[in-house]
């Protein structure tokens, strides 16, 4: 067993979430490999379901989506939801007690018929059912030797809860790892089942990673007002932000949110907010001001499901045009789209360092299946980091200060309230280089000049798209952010059965990376650009750009927009029908060819 991917469901305040987390930690504080997928309502009462997807393997994975290993129902609905997405010879885990005669299913997975509520009774915890099926799972895979590490977990996990509780689920733990060592009748080789561990990493959520980040790159004030699933960098930065002498302030809403950032950032603090669909919505105008007043911001947004308070808790891609184009009048900005949770911290870096050398708001496009993830990522050498700071005006007395001076590069020192000599005025109006509002054209065309040649200067530092696969296919992927993971293991299951592909990522979506784009459907027939979204927004708005450079390659859009992420299966499934459609056509072509 090289890979394992275990699925905890159930109903809200069972648990379903609690549990999953103790497992990733543990298994990642053996030294596996380790990524997760949560989902929950968005309801905050109500008996909505949960779902925990934990994969472990004893390779870096990015994705945790996929078929199922080991399923853990403790309830009856999801048994029957999640079922059919079993791998072969999987094995289902329910409640017996909850379900004494379960329907009929798939005959090629095993079932394990556990009195779960029967076995917590007995310990007085009925509520412990959820650490009760944790130890069974923790029996059956016994050769990772994962329950010591979980007991610790534990104690972990619910330390500011009375010793009570604690021991508690720590004996809940025990009887489930007794009932699979002694009383479970077991159909499945998981005895013998062995996984390499491969030493000390860090476990992380994307939001963990972009707050350790900020703290990296010398942030030390953040502003926001809670938000699904953004609220979790707000929550993070709120515990961590003080211990190096930072500020995180909880406001009446984004739009006090983003002004607050500004304000902090034109004293001379690096200072960033984050936010979902709705409060970036609010945060337009602002980020409009920081474009015209030049004040370096950090905004992470972190999408979800749907137009207004659509389904907080789902995942897409579709605010991308709202980021590109969301603000009004000519915006120069700087967005980036993280493909992982180890790509959130290093694009977190990029972004204080462009938004503090160009002067420009820049946006970090993550998303709910990326934000709330946790992965495993590779030990990080903060000391070693490449930080920018802002550039400073070198005044004496007598100097005059043209904030905004027109240089070859478009970046002109900022000075902070305070600095001696730098006195200037800020405002959102057009203003000459000495800060004076004017609303003459020369000077506007002028000054816009101005703003957009630093997008011109910063586009050498842009990181690289990342590319993956056979640099000799004809079939080409393009995609951003959070699909990587699935795209990545598609394109590896289709090399398997010889089918080439390559994947091209890039991760500054503005300026739009055209060069990038063009220079990788040079040689490609069909490309296919998946998504999270309905309106194909990367698509229409940046590849087409491109394909007047290989007006014979074909563009399909692969879409998903059910708020679930994408699985390598669906990604896999669609390559090998293009496969198919491309040989059919090169055999029909090669025919005519033998005909004539």
């Amino acid at each position: 067993m090289k890979d394992l991917r275990i699925k905890i469901t159930g109903t809200s305040g069972q648990g379903i979430i609690s549990s999953g987390d103790i497992l990733s930690y543990a298994t990642a504080r053996k030294g596996y490999y380790v990524t997760t997928y949560r989902a929950f309502p968005s309801e905050i009462r109500g008996d909505g379901k949960c779902y925990y997807t934990l994969r472990i393997s004893e390779n870096k994975v990015l994705t945790a989506t996929g078929d199922t290993d080991i399923l853990i129902c403790l309830d009856e609905d999801t048994i029957y939801e999640c079922v059919s997405k079993m791998s072969n010879n999987g094995i289902l885990i329910y409640d017996s007690d909850l379900v004494p005669n379960l329907k009929e299913t798939r005959d090629d997975i095993i079932k394990y018929a556990i009195p779960l509520g029967t076995i917590a009774k007995k310990l007085n915890s009925e509520r412990s059912r959820n650490m009760v099926a944790l130890g069974i799972v923790v029996g059956i895979i016994k050769n990772l030797h994962l329950e010591e590490q979980i007991l610790k977990d534990i104690e972990l996990r619910y330390k500011n809860k009375s010793q009570q509780i604690i021991d508690l689920n720590k004996e809940a733990l025990n009887a489930g790892v007794e009932y699979a060592h002694t009383k479970l009748e077991r159909k499945d080789n998981y005895d013998s089942a062995q996984m390499q561990s491969t030493g000390s990493k860090l476990i992380m959520s994307g939001n963990e990673a972009i707050g350790l980040a900020a703290i990296a790159a010398g942030c030390r004030f953040f502003s926001g007002y809670p938000i699904t699933p953004a609220t979790e960098i707000m929550e993070w930065l709120a515990k961590e932000l003080p211990k190096f002498g930072g500020k995180m302030v909880q406001c009446e809403d984004e739009i006090a949110a983003i002004n607050y950032a500004l304000g902090a950032s034109y004293s001379g603090v690096k200072a960033m907010t984050a936010t979902s669909g709705p409060g970036f919505s609010l945060m337009q105008e602002a980020i409009g001001l920081a474009s015209m007043a030049e004040i370096p911001i950090v905004i992470a947004d972190v999408q979800r499901c749907g137009p207004s308070t659509g389904v907080p808790t789902k995942t897409e891609q579709s605010d991308l045009f709202a980021a590109l184009y969301g603000t009004h009048g000519d915006c120069p900005k700087i967005v980036l789209a993280p493909m992982n949770v180890a790509d959130c911290f290093y694009q977190t870096i990029n972004a204080f360092n462009f938004a503090e050398q160009y002067q420009v708001p820049v946006i970090i496009l993550s998303d709910a299946s990326l934000g709330p993830r946790r992965e495993c990522v590779d030990l990080i050498d903060l000391e070693h980091l490449n930080i920018v700071n802002r550039q400073k005006p070198e005044l004496k007395e007598g100097d005059v200060y043209n904030r905004y001076q027109d240089t070859p590069t478009g970046i002109s020192p900022i000075s902070c309230p305070g600095d001696l000599y730098g006195e200037h005025v800020v405002t959102g109006l057009e203003h000459t280089q000495a800060n004076a509002p004017t609303p003459d054209p020369e000077v506007h065309r002028k000054m816009t000049e101005k703003r957009f040649k630093k997008l011109e200067t910063a586009a050498g530092r842009f990181s690289k798209a990342k590319t993956f696969g056979d640099e000799d296919a004809t079939i080409g992927i393009i995609s951003w952010g959070s699909t990587s993971g699935p795209v990545f293991e598609a394109i590896k299951k289709a090399e398997e059965k010889g089918i080439k592909v390559q994947a091209l990522y890039p991760r500054t979506l503005y300026p739009v990376p055209t060069d990038w784009i063009k220079n990788f459907i040079k040689n490609k027939e069909v490309i296919i650009v998946i998504e999270a979204n309905y309106n194909a927004q990367f698509k229409s708005t940046i590849v087409e750009r491109c394909t007047h450079i290989n007006k014979s390659a074909e563009v399909l859009e692969f879409l998903k927009y059910d708020g679930t992420p994408f699985t390598p299966e669906e990604i896999y499934d669609e390559i090998v029908k293009v496969a198919k459609v491309q040989e059919e056509m090169y055999s029909i072509s090669t025919n005519k060819h033998t005909h004539f």
